[in-house]
């Protein structure tokens, strides 16, 4: 495989993000459903209750506010729809939904993005739980494709990392936009960080002994360095290390906290030392949207950053009835 299918296959797992993966559902379940029923607060809308006594049926539409890369339509469809009925007690009756765009789609203020019709008891109920997730997952998409077409001349995949509340529906909105999803969850895959390394006296020999004890399977096996020294000491117990146990696993280095004139170095020397080409190479720490070109040239493979869900803007949507 070439690098770049090569990477895909580690840190871009789009189809743990679906909702076909009950481990994703769950995600959605647990941010619609619960957000629902803690906005309802068991006492239910006492203002909608107030003003409206009579079921009635309304139509109603969610309008962007600004451009954006739509993101959480999906997510939606499964919330108000797709769902099992019993899951929303809270609700008197059933959605009518049509949607005028995609996951990925790209919107325009003052377009509308999907109509609706159900009781208005209900769409009241509703509002704030659709709107919410519709504007945090395509703020974050939106900011996401940004930051890929900034890199797009550069063969670099652009990752989030775990740095998020919002969890997996944040990973998702990022794979909308363009970016990878890095590791899932803890039990995903191996990252060897500072924390781990600090305890064991940044001992790589060590590392490497306890890995080969384990004969871990895992789709890749990550360990951060923080200068070029470690980077060739880490690159040669990924040599040995995965030529005994004979794995499918891939060995990663994230270059972490470096600069990017470091970060050239200690590529140029993997590459004379020959031991470049059969592992993955990422940048993370400090990348933001104005220095990521800087870290795209360097010739990494992967560049993760937290501001992608952390510095995310929502984007602005709102529902009108009638």
């Amino acid at each position: 495989m070439d690098r770049k299918t090569i990477r895909e296959y580690t840190h871009k797992v789009a189809n743990f993000l679906s909702l076909e993966n009950n481990a994703y559902k769950q995600w959605v379940f647990r941010y619609t459903f619960l957000e629902l029923e803690k906005d309802l607060s068991g006492r239910g809308d006492v203002t909608t209750n107030i003003l409206f006594k009579d079921l009635s049926k309304v139509n109603a539409k969610i309008i962007a506010k600004d451009d954006a890369i739509l993101a959480g339509l999906s997510e939606i469809k499964y919330f108000l729809v797709d769902s099992d009925p019993n899951f929303r007690p809270s609700l008197k009756g059933g959605f009518e939904i049509d949607f005028k765009f995609q996951d990925g789609n790209f919107a325009k203020k003052g377009d509308v993005i999907m109509e609706m019709k159900a009781y208005a008891h209900d769409i009241l109920a509703v509002e704030r739980t659709v709107l919410n997730l519709l504007m945090r997952m395509s703020g974050v998409a939106t900011f996401t494709n940004g930051l890929v077409e900034k890199v797009k001349d550069y063969d670099v995949l652009v990752c989030p990392t775990r740095k998020t509340l919002w969890g997996l529906i944040d990973k998702k909105a990022v794979l909308v936009g363009g970016g990878g999803t890095h590791r899932i969850n803890l039990a995903d895959a191996i990252l060897i960080k500072d924390t781990h390394l600090d305890i064991i006296g940044r001992d790589f020999d060590t590392v490497f002994e306890r890995l080969k004890n384990a004969n871990p399977d895992s789709r890749f096996i990550e360990i951060e360095v923080e200068n070029k020294e470690e980077a060739l000491k880490c690159a040669e117990g990924f040599a040995k290390f995965l030529n005994i146990n004979s794995t499918q696993t891939i060995g990663v280095i994230m270059f972490d906290n470096m600069k990017p004139s470091d970060i050239v170095d200690a590529i140029a020397a993997l590459n004379e030392a020959g031991l470049h080409e059969n592992l993955l190479c990422e940048a993370s720490g400090g990348i933001d949207e104005e220095n990521v070109v800087e870290y795209a040239k360097t010739g990494i493979d992967i560049i993760s950053m937290g501001c992608l869900t952390n510095g995310a803007r929502s984007s602005d949507m709102s529902l009108k009835i009638g």
